[in-house]
């Protein structure tokens, strides 16, 4: 499953404002998006750009992510199920019901 955007709120961005009220928000929509990667039959794979490099490391330290060719994108980056499994273990969130 492809994440096209996925961001925290505009004031609890660190890059931004050097402080988070919340901790753990990418963690959570990364969570999100591998659990409908699953129900949609694609075995918990995600795959997307990080912002910049930094990112980028972050998600491979943090998340189990690999990058891809840079044909695609400068910080393209796929999680494999197995990453995504123990995203999932980790950071539980409420799912609301809504649809696709």
């Amino acid at each position: 499953m492809h994440i096209l955007w996925a961001c925290t709120a505009p004031h609890n961005n660190i890059w931004e404002h050097k402080v988070q009220k919340y901790k753990g928000v990418g963690g959570h929509l990364f969570a999100i998006a591998a659990e409908l990667s699953v129900k949609m039959g694609f075995e918990g794979y995600l795959y997307g750009e990080a912002m910049d490099e930094e990112i980028l490391q972050h998600y491979i330290r943090e998340f189990g992510a690999e990058r891809l060719p840079r044909v695609i994108h400068p910080y393209a980056m796929m999680i494999r199920g197995e990453n995504t499994a123990r995203i999932r273990e980790v950071y539980s969130y409420d799912w609301s019901g809504e649809t696709l």
